[in-house]
């Protein structure tokens, strides 16, 4: 089989799955709502939004300023490139290949 045929139809069927899967929670929420309303709309998300303050903002933005000047940065963000920077380019030797 086409390995990108193969790769194609993968990732339909994982569609499908997460399809299946949605329309199932949506169900059980739904049924869930007749004997639960509140517990279903907290499980939403309904009518429970945070909205954060200018202190909190400034609290939160002085902490990771703190962790940065610590050293502490997230292995998810991007990762100064300080040594690659400093190093010289090696020169490569053109290699001839003859048939």
């Amino acid at each position: 089989m086409d390995p990108v045929l193969r790769r194609w139809m993968f990732e339909n069927w994982i569609g499908d799955q997460k399809d299946k899967a949605e329309l199932a929670k949506g169900h059980a929420y739904l049924l869930a709502s007749f004997d639960h309303p509140e517990a279903v709309k907290q499980l939403l998300g309904e009518g429970n939004i945070h909205t954060s303050t200018e202190e909190e903002f400034d609290e939160s933005s002085r902490m990771v300023l703190e962790m940065e000047s610590l050293g502490i940065t997230s292995k998810l963000g991007p990762q100064p490139a300080k040594k690659q920077e400093q190093e010289a380019p090696k020169k490569r030797k053109r290699r001839i290949i003859r048939n």
